[in-house]
């Protein structure tokens, strides 16, 4: 292979990859509302297929170069000492977690009734230790909410073996490899036991898989494929799918919650997510949910623009709506509060949660020959309305000033934040593994309203900002600054002189 130069990293990379840490922060919060919004409950595709397609980015910037400079040998060391840095880290992160739910159940601080070992699928670590310690060291038991960072080890230690198959057969080669791997994992030809006692049960995440989403990243980085062209049809196109999907994501529509179970319609979008489910199936990227991701990815793409340039520069900002336009929402947001606000309204006042009860039901029946009583699942409709015209007369509200100021210098100051998050992924993903587990049970303590949900998730942000700051500050190695004042004496370092 010829010498290649070190490539800069890429601005977007750990942009996107920062998101990711904040979204799987929230998604495996437990008892968490705000999992309701991340867009994996829009689409089959997840925060797991960025963090994934991501890692695989940057293992080609940071790898690949090794291989092409300094050899096949060598760039496998790399890639050997890179496996050793997350075995250890999945080790750590799985007791460290057990250890977290043990002594809260040992403490007695949770919420009666409940042990919070048997949250996880990690009872086995208390009642069988010892073939769950061989299991978690040997990767045989690998359970459920712990099974990415296994999945990425066996990921990475196919890279050296890639890199081979490029070196004497080229690209073409390495992509019809990967696709074979892929379509072995769609049939369950290739798969990994998870647990010693069980081995019938295989990985939730097949490495064989997932493995496409990985080096799609990766033959990217190393220039194997080209840069998708900016087109308006393959806007057009990747903006279709990823709407037509929708439907059959989104839980409260093929759940039946917001179109009536009667309707043939809601029959026909929950039959055929069922009869596709091979296609959309997470533990092995099937075709329509790798499909979703690409379609996403491309919109980023474009939405970010040339080199991530409006990362740098933000966007300009959407005017102030028409009056009639803040009318209409100001109009929905009055008549939806009720239902929008229904567990806020009854432990603030009572007695206001029984006035607009009978108003929406008696006083309306009394004028319009009807109630306005909206029960069950459609109450998520109205609150959807309500979100909506919230949002809208808000950004109304603020002014030219704020909002051109929110789209451009405070979307600029947030993106190097997001940044930093990215570039200290692996850190980051352990602490957030962890500290999930821990706003769970914080949320059990101070119960489940919007202000908690808000404060907790807010505080878990906190902490992943700080974890890539404090991980990014120690990387620097702050103790091999040079002094400029001349070398410290004796005394500073509370050395003794001798005695003379």
């Amino acid at each position: 292979m010829t010498e290649t130069k070190k490539r800069a990293r890429d601005l977007r990379l750990d942009f996107f990859r920062g998101l990711a840490m904040f979204i799987i922060l929230l998604a495996h919060t437990p008892g968490n509302a705000w999992t309701l919004w991340i867009p994996a409950r829009f689409g089959f595709s997840d925060a797991t297929e960025i963090f994934v397609f991501c890692s695989g980015f940057a293992s080609a910037l940071a790898f690949g170069a090794v291989f092409a400079r300094a050899g096949w040998w060598i760039g496998t060391v790399r890639i050997g000492f890179r496996i050793w840095q997350v075995y250890w880290a999945q080790i750590g992160m799985v007791l460290a977690t057990a250890l977290l739910l043990f002594s809260i159940d040992a403490s007695g601080w949770g919420e009666d009734g409940r042990t919070y070992i048997a949250r996880l699928p990690i009872v086995p670590l208390f009642e069988n230790t010892g073939a769950a310690l061989a299991g978690l060291a040997t990767l045989t038991w690998v359970p459920n909410y712990f099974d990415i960072l296994p999945m990425y080890l066996v990921i990475l230690a196919m890279i050296p073996a890639v890199m081979l198959v490029y070196r004497h057969l080229g690209k073409e080669a390495v992509f019809v490899l990967l696709v074979a791997l892929w379509l072995a994992a769609q049939f369950k030809l290739l798969e990994m036991p998870s647990r010693p006692w069980r081995p019938e049960i295989p990985w939730f995440f097949n490495p064989f898989g997932w493995q496409l989403v990985f080096f799609t990243g990766f033959a990217f980085a190393m220039g194997w494929l080209p840069r998708p062209p900016v087109k308006r049809w393959l806007v057009w196109a990747a903006a279709t799918y990823v709407v037509l999907v929708i439907p059959f994501a989104w839980f409260r529509i093929y759940g039946g919650q917001y179109l009536p179970d009667e309707w043939l319609l809601q029959d026909l979008i929950a039959d055929t997510r069922q009869e596709v489910r091979f296609l959309w199936w997470k533990s092995w990227v099937g075709a329509a949910r790798y499909l979703h991701f690409l379609a996403l990815a491309y919109l980023a793409w474009v939405a970010v623009g040339a080199g991530g340039i409006r990362l740098t520069t933000g966007w300009r900002a959407p005017g102030k709506p028409r009056a009639w336009v803040q009318w209409a929402a100001a109009a929905a947001l009055v008549l939806s509060a009720p239902y929008s606000w229904i567990a806020e309204i009854a432990a603030v006042s009572p007695a206001l949660d029984a006035a607009i009860l009978h108003h929406f039901t008696v006083t309306a029946t009394a004028w319009l020959g009807g109630d306005l009583l909206i029960t069950g699942p459609e109450i998520g409709v109205v609150q959807l309305v309500h979100l909506g015209a919230l949002a809208l007369l808000v950004w109304s509200a603020i002014g030219p000033r704020a909002r051109s100021f929110a789209t451009g210098p405070g979307f600029r100051r947030m993106v190097p934040v997001i940044r930093k998050v990215g570039t200290q992924s692996l850190a980051v993903f352990i602490v957030s593994m962890v500290l999930a587990q821990f706003n769970g049970f914080m949320l059990d303590v101070l119960g489940r309203s919007s202000l908690t949900w808000a404060a907790v998730n807010l505080w878990g942000f906190a902490v992943l900002i700080g974890v890539a700051y404090g991980v990014g500050w120690i990387k620097n190695q702050p103790w091999r600054v040079q002094r400029t004042d001349g070398p410290p004496s004796p005394q500073s370092l509370g050395t003794r002189l001798p005695a003379e």
